[in-house]
């Protein structure tokens, strides 16, 4: 009987055996094909069809149905107003929590819930982070006629500056300069965007803009190649790859406190352009989308399109842009009211 007993014990085992390797093979890929099969993935742009956001809207709708179990179809979805509040509220309060919507994360989505701006209603540390495509850092160039070429010159001596709006980057990062590291920048605002302030420059009216770091290696390639600019800073946390030897603005930071202000208001450039799923989303199918991620940015068809369509690509993992989101939201009080302070927000 022993011997009979341990012959069914091997059986046993054996069909235990055989029900784990069912289970982590092939029943896995139908589980995931059963999540997405028959539905439509929903990509909802927090602006309207020009611009980046919506560019890198169209390349999730063109290849990311192709990483995803059972092919579902993409479709994109416009929301814009607010600056890209009303998107990021609805993906938080009305969008469905199974995967089937996600959203080109406004990039401004961790700093203005800090900021405690008028019409935030998310939190943005509970969307499910998919991945960024890639991040959206501006420079500060300056004409090639100015005489300044460093910072440490714009201590001295004051250039014009053109800037879109009466807020946002192109406003705020020289304002805050002049009052935490003693540059000169003097601010004409209210062009109608950032394509103006680079006509304005040209024309002589101004001295100075900014400008995405990504349209040098193209666009205005032209500018860097015949020195027509002179490229001072760097709006982000990290040296973008098409400059290495181009200091950010956090390395001009003469304080701890100058150094976290810098960081806050640059946040946005590390954000960039990232996919991001509604909060409750089950966790086994928001690593379905992240997989399909990491595969789509990695495929050489996607590469040659991006490459095809001008958009730059910069990967961060959705777990790292998760934690980074989170510090940005959680930044210390002392820190927003200095923000606040130097940047002039009501």
């Amino acid at each position: 009987m022993a011997k009979k007993s341990g012959f069914f014990t091997q059986r046993l085992a054996a069909a235990i055996a055989a029900l784990f390797a069912i289970s982590s093979g092939p029943m896995g890929s139908v589980h995931g094909a059963d999540v997405f099969a028959g539905k439509q993935i929903r990509v909802i742009i927090p602006a309207g069809p020009a611009g980046s956001y919506s560019l890198y809207g169209q390349l999730a709708v063109q290849h990311l149905g192709r990483f995803i179990p059972g092919n579902p179809a993409v479709a994109i979805s416009y929301m814009p107003g607010a600056a890209g509040i009303n998107a990021m509220n609805y993906l938080y309060e009305a969008a469905p929590r199974d995967g089937t919507t996600i959203a080109v994360a406004d990039q401004d989505v961790a700093s203005k819930q800090a900021l405690a701006t008028n019409g935030v209603r998310y939190d943005a540390t509970k969307f499910n982070y998919i991945g960024r495509a890639t991040a959206n850092v501006p420079v500060h160039v300056v004409w090639h006629s100015a005489i300044v070429n460093s910072i440490d010159d714009l201590k001295q001596r004051e250039i014009v500056t053109g800037a879109d709006g009466t807020s946002g980057t192109t406003v705020d990062l020289p304002r805050a300069q002049n009052k935490l590291i003693g540059t000169k920048w003097k601010i004409i605002a209210g062009y109608r965007g950032n394509i103006e302030t680079r006509i304005a420059m040209e024309r002589g009216e101004v001295q100075a803009a900014v400008a995405p770091a990504t349209l040098f290696n193209d666009q205005l390639k032209p500018w860097r190649d015949e020195g027509k600019v002179k490229i001072l800073v760097q709006y982000a946390d990290f040296r973008h790859p098409a400059f290495p030897d181009v200091p950010t603005v956090v390395e001009f930071a003469e304080s701890p406190n100058a150094k976290a202000v810098f960081k806050f208001l640059v946040s946005l450039s590390t954000v960039g352009r990232a996919y991001a799923a509604a909060p409750g989303v089950p966790p086994a199918t928001l690593d379905i989308l992240r997989k399909a991620f990491r595969s789509m940015v990695n495929d050489p068809a996607f590469k040659a399109d991006a490459e095809k369509r001008g958009a730059d690509l910069l990967p961060m993992s959705g777990a790292e842009l998760a934690a980074y989101i989170s510090d940005i939201v959680r930044t210390p009080p002392d820190v927003i009211k200095k923000t606040i302070e130097v940047i002039g927000v009501q």
